[in-house]
């Protein structure tokens, strides 16, 4: 970086956490840095909250070890045993070496309350027919390193209420407002204390569901952030 920076007109970090990192470690580069967020469009429809007694969980992402999928498994069926009158569903969207193991191991393992699905991986056009059509109550991201996901950003495109870890750019996307955060160190058990607050606070949980959207319209909305990078982009060839 040291030797590319000086060639570079312009730096668009895309989160406060990346912006911060690079004016800490390259500060002589800051006049050239402008944070610029990403976003998601609106495809023009709200997820609706689980209406039937099933308590259902999302997430996205590779199955890779940073992503930690295994530890949502482990929350999923530790707050399972903990509330064995109440039904839990969770789907993981997204594919990895081992989804078919993780899948056998809910299958096995999981209490008779609780199901694991793992399909694979989605195209957009398929996830968000699956946001459109299905209720998910909770997306969970308890990755261990983050950028600002993308995947979040869909979630509360569509009003989802988000549990993620506290790393990186999911800091600024998940809020008391959309959501819970956890440390980067956080628990199983600490994990299934925050679902079982979420089952339990209904009003809470479809305040945060405003909440994720109205996130989604200030900061990640694609033909806001989108036109402002290309406003940008535009004064720059200007050389303004």
């Amino acid at each position: 970086r040291q030797i590319t920076l000086p060639f570079v007109d312009r730096i668009f970090p895309d989160s406060r956490a990346g912006t911060d990192h690079l004016e800490r470690c390259h500060p002589e580069f800051s006049s050239r840095m402008d944070m610029s967020l990403l976003g998601v469009v609106d495809l023009g429809f709200l997820n609706r909250a689980s209406s039937d007694g099933v308590f259902r969980l999302i997430s996205c992402s590779m199955i890779r070890p940073e992503k930690r999928v295994e530890l949502i498994l482990d929350s999923v069926m530790r707050v399972s045993k903990l509330r064995p009158d109440k039904k839990f569903e969770w789907t993981h969207i997204g594919n990895g070496p081992s989804r078919e193991e993780l899948q056998m191991r809910a299958d096995r393992e999981y209490h008779p309350n609780a199901k694991a699905y793992f399909p694979g991986y989605s195209d957009h056009e398929t996830l968000m027919r699956l946001y459109r059509e299905k209720s998910f109550d909770l997306f969970v991201n308890l990755s261990e390193t983050e950028g600002t996901p993308v995947s979040i950003m869909e979630a509360i495109s569509c009003g989802v209420p988000v549990l993620a870890t506290a790393v990186g750019g999911n800091r600024e996307i998940v809020s008391a407002q959309n959501g819970f955060w956890v440390e980067k160190n956080t628990s199983v058990d600490e994990i299934a204390s925050v679902i079982l607050s979420a089952i339990d606070t209904p009003d809470v949980m479809e305040a945060k569901r405003s909440g994720s959207r109205r996130v989604w319209e200030t900061q990640y909305n694609a033909h806001r952030n989108f036109s402002e990078f290309a406003r940008m982009l535009k004064q720059i060839r200007l050389g303004s």
